[in-house]
């Protein structure tokens, strides 16, 4: 180059990206990234709230249902000791002995002025046998009823298939007058068709259940 020459411009540099620039273009996808994991872990604890809110409301659905069910069937029971095609026609004809022999039991039944309880029970027994042989068996057969009902009752209970409270709310007052007056009679039919476990509910509901 010869002197008094201007020297020529100096060409523009590359259009190279700073350090900075670089950071920012990394650092985006990142972000992004970080975001979207993010978002994905909300939806995702989101989802397992719902589910788990949907479980409890599932469980409680069926423990009320369950429930439920237990009172209807309790309330089936209440109904069928009432009904003469099953323990009412029982009832009956256990009351029928009653009223024949009225003034009998009064005597003996009396709170004030009875007989003790294992007096009371024997008496009842030589009222059973004094029936003519149509009517003992009728009553024999009456017996045997009412305590496989009672029976079916504990087993209701303990299988968690009737509610214990409706029962024995229902039930208790009759049971243990029934367990205590008629062990003679309940016995005899046990002896004489061979159903050692016939009343065996009865006894369980009566001393587990009805201690008041």
């Amino acid at each position: 180059m010869s002197a008094g020459q201007t020297p020529p411009a100096a060409a523009d540099a590359p259009n190279v990206p700073s350090d900075e620039s670089n950071a920012d273009a990394i650092a985006s996808p990142e972000a992004a990234s970080r975001e979207r994991i993010s978002l994905l872990r909300i939806i995702e604890a989101g989802s397992w709230a719902a589910t788990i809110i949907a479980l409890v409301f599932t469980g409680w659905q069926i423990f009320q249902w369950r429930e439920d069910r237990k009172a209807d069937l309790s309330l089936e029971m209440v109904a069928r000791f009432s009904d003469l095609e099953y323990a009412g026609r029982a009832r009956r004809q256990l009351a029928q002995f009653w009223w024949e022999n009225s003034d009998d039991l009064a005597k003996v039944t009396a709170v004030d002025g009875g007989i003790p309880p294992a007096q009371r029970r024997n008496f009842l027994d030589l009222l059973f046998q004094r029936q003519p042989a149509p009517q003992r068996q009728m009553q024999f057969a009456a017996v045997s009823e009412m305590a496989n009902f009672f029976d079916q009752v504990e087993l209701c209970i303990a299988t968690k298939r009737c509610d214990a409270q409706i029962a024995t709310d229902y039930f208790c007052g009759y049971a243990a007058n029934f367990a205590d007056l008629y062990q003679g009679p309940l016995t005899q039919v046990r002896t004489t068709f061979g159903t050692a476990g016939l009343g065996t509910g009865l006894q369980n509901f009566v001393e587990a259940r009805c201690d008041d």
